[in-house]
């Protein structure tokens, strides 16, 4: 079935799978009820879900998070239809395709912003009017609101009748989707961390490294305040425990709404997030495995798309709050913010369709982060050899820098490429922190984001006058036009595979530090 929705102010076409729904299985429900449950809906069976369009990696993530697709019986059928309870589930969804071919679960949630020259109570009388229910507030931006559509409607029809209402700048549904970690495990593990150090083992280039130590010499990142989010971390691993910042806290799964928890108390693990942390910011001269490229930066580790499963809203929120934790908990002053953030979160293959929510989130960070001087926000591009970073809305934005990775031979290793592209860092075979207080070697851009954010907070320390945009030149402009022979940059130094060059501490650092007023 054809739907149409509206996004960032255009009209998208996407199809709604007919034979199949999408039920949240309640938390309390047994483990072993958990198939008697799915078999009362209808059938879940794998073959005929990838008949109707669910692929099974898709599937699975989904079912990590407690959601199963299934094509429904007569009964499933007719409480979609008249909106009555079904037993032991707790949300209901379609199950939608869109443009670039992702699926997404539509609910009753949206995402809706006013005119801002609406008072607030004048605010919610609109929403009043339009029978909309507010779940949440959202404060970095003015009259911005999680709702759910009346009962008559999901989030697609809603979207669509709001966008007529000239008191609403947009409505948007809040698609439950699948945010994978960007990274593809090789489970190998290195004696030592070449990204730092490269003496040319193992098959390596000789210093193609990021020149790491000789900034170490001047700064390790003290008095800098980076956050990671992702979607969880060992936060008491003995490399990070003593950098962690208590402004650190998750986001639990909520059925519209997102709960955020201030705190590490109950956080989720991600041996993924807790790699990220390690590249940047694990401690040295503790007698521990390994060190982070600003090992004496303070990590405010934010958790949020639990089993890699949520909506975009909630990614926003926690860039909002690490710009201003005040968005999320009273009383914390906007200096409290991260002076950096990285984030290694997003689907390979480059396709990924930007929200107005996030666009304002990331707008919110470049205008308030860093009491105006903007926070820099770095992201792991696409893994996938040669896909266009420009169909990856979210890392494409013009208020991110777009990082890939490079091998210990100064060369690229299929990633996402084109002009967006903005830095190439360490991240094949690169030893890090994991779960359980250990450590292994990946491979992923995942890894590379937080290498160059480390790097950046090196240089940030020895300048913390720099703004956003100073920083980020610094990081052009200190780069290494590596790649080989062949490999060639543009007029302003620029390569679509290799951005402005691979990370360079020491010279960042230098750059940095001669800018001081």
């Amino acid at each position: 079935m054809s739907r149409q929705y509206y996004q960032r102010g255009h009209l998208v076409e996407a199809e709604e799978l007919d034979d199949v729904v999408a039920v949240k299985i309640s938390a309390d429900t047994p483990g072993r009820a958990v198939a008697e449950v799915e078999a009362d809906l209808g059938s879940s069976a794998r073959g005929e879900i990838r008949e109707s369009g669910v692929d099974d990696e898709t599937a699975d993530a989904f079912a990590r998070a407690s959601w199963v697709f299934v094509r429904p019986n007569l009964r499933t059928r007719e409480a979609f239809t008249t909106g009555a309870e079904i037993p032991r589930a707790e949300a209901t969804g379609k199950v939608i395709r869109r443009p670039n071919g992702r699926i997404g679960i539509a609910t009753d949630a949206l995402t809706v912003r006013l005119e801002p020259a609406l008072s607030e109570e004048e605010a919610e009388r609109e929403l009043e009017a339009a029978g909309l229910t507010v779940v949440n507030q959202l404060l970095f931006a003015t009259n911005l609101y999680e709702v759910r559509a009346p009962a008559s409607q999901d989030a697609l029809a809603a979207s669509v009748e709001l966008h007529d209402n000239d008191r609403f700048i947009f409505a948007e549904p809040s698609f439950i989707e699948h945010v994978p970690a960007r990274f593809r495990p090789t489970g190998a593990r290195y004696p030592q961390q070449w990204q730092w150090r490269n003496a040319g083992s193992n098959g390596g280039t000789v210093d193609a490294d990021v020149h790491i130590e000789s900034a170490w010499d001047r700064t390790f990142g003290a008095g800098i305040r980076v956050a990671v989010i992702d979607n969880g971390f060992d936060a008491q691993h003995p490399d990070l425990a003593a950098g962690v910042d208590p402004l650190s806290g998750s986001y639990a799964d909520g059925v519209g709404s997102a709960v955020f928890g201030q705190g590490t108390t109950g956080m989720p693990d991600s041996g993924h997030g807790t790699f990220c942390a390690g590249m940047v910011g694990a401690r040295h001269d503790n007698g521990a495995g390994g060190t982070g490229a600003a090992p004496e930066c303070t990590l405010i580790l934010l958790a949020c798309l639990p089993d890699q499963v949520g909506t975009q809203t909630t990614l926003a929120r926690a860039v909002a709050y690490a710009t201003d934790p005040s968005t999320e908990v009273s009383g914390i002053g906007p200096g409290n913010g991260a002076d950096i953030l990285v984030s290694s979160l997003g689907p390979n293959g480059a396709d990924w369709d930007l929200t107005s929510t996030l666009d304002l989130a990331f707008d919110f960070a470049a205008t308030n982060g860093r009491r105006g001087k903007g926070l820099p926000i770095f992201w792991a591009a696409s893994n996938g050899r040669n896909v266009d970073i420009s169909k990856d809305e979210v890392v494409s934005h013009p208020d991110v820098i777009a990082v890939v990775r490079s091998t210990n031979q100064d060369r690229e290793d299929n990633a996402a490429r084109g002009p967006d592209v903005e830095l190439i860092a360490p991240g094949v075979n690169v030893l890090s922190t994991t779960s359980g207080g250990g450590y292994s070697t990946n491979t992923g851009t995942s890894f590379a984001a937080p290498c160059a954010a480390g790097c950046a907070a090196l240089a940030l320390s020895v300048n913390p006058h720099l703004t956003r945009d100073q920083l980020r030149q610094v990081m052009h402009q200190s780069a290494d036009k590596v790649g080989g022979p062949g490999v060639q940059y543009d007029t302003v130094g620029h390569n679509d595979d290799y951005g402005f060059g691979r990370v360079n501490a020491s010279q960042a650092v230098t750059l940095a530090d001669g800018m001081r007023p």
